[in-house]
């Protein structure tokens, strides 16, 4: 049987003086979501005078999402999560004595955990150590605040300018746009960032749509479904010894 040809990169990788990371499952392993368990712990907050129970409320995030997702992947557009709330919990009538920050806050808190991926403070020190900027970007359904507290949580922040998530930019990967936006933040051409993420649907060919180098950190030694990456790295150990051959040469 006849393989298909490789998938031809459109520019050679860079030395980077630049580079932007992914969030999830390549800075922090998402280790579990249990929504039911966000929205029982925002319900607890709730003003709720009819009495509305989780299923409920999922009933209609669920209806909402049926038709909002594929639109949103269809155009590469991010809707930010607050206005989602209000078009759930406003045609319930519940309301709420905090803001949707602080709500968007506890349900974060009450469903999500995370844990850093091995090495990867090791290899942000490195990065650090040569004076190397880093920035965050992040397809997501929650703000950037939220995001960013949990990097706080686990001691990460302190190595990034910034963290963009796109429900506060209204675009998402693999549109280019986010991308190019993190790279005037750095104020370096994006042809001189490097943009790690784990996804190659979204993360290696948005980089490749912004011109960035694109490397592919495959943890999971998963086939390929998107554009192909400059380098495949399956550790942070790999990407650190990538890194010291480029900045070395």
């Amino acid at each position: 049987q006849t393989q298909p040809a490789p998938k031809r990169l459109k520019n050679e990788l860079k030395k980077p003086l630049g580079v932007l990371f992914d969030f999830g499952d390549t800075l922090l392993t998402h280790l579990f979501f249990n929504p039911e368990a966000g929205t029982d712990a925002v319900l607890k907050i709730a003003h709720n005078p009819k009495g509305y129970r989780v299923e409920d409320i999922h009933q209609r995030l669920e209806k909402i999402n049926r038709d909002l997702i594929p639109r949103r992947e269809q155009a590469q557009i991010e809707f930010h999560p607050h206005l989602v709330q209000r078009h759930v919990y406003e045609a319930l009538h519940i309301t709420f004595d905090r803001d949707p920050a602080a709500v968007e806050r506890i349900f974060w808190r009450a469903s999500m955990q995370w844990k850093p991926e091995p090495d990867v403070e090791k290899m942000l020190q490195i990065l650090q150590s040569h004076t190397m900027p880093m920035g965050v970007v992040s397809n997501a359904s929650f703000t950037g605040n939220t995001l960013w507290w949990e990097m706080e949580r686990h001691n990460l922040s302190d190595y990034f300018r910034f963290l963009m998530s796109s429900a506060d930019y209204w675009v998402r990967k693999p549109h280019p746009l986010l991308l190019e936006t993190a790279a005037a933040k750095l104020d370096i051409e994006p042809s001189q960032v490097w943009y790690v993420g784990n996804s190659p649907q979204y993360d290696i060919a948005a980089a490749h749509n912004a011109g960035m180098g694109a490397i592919w950190y495959n943890r999971q030694d998963a086939p390929c479904d998107g554009p192909d990456p400059h380098v495949e790295v399956k550790n942070w150990q790999e990407f650190i010894g990538l890194f010291k051959q480029f900045i070395q040469s």
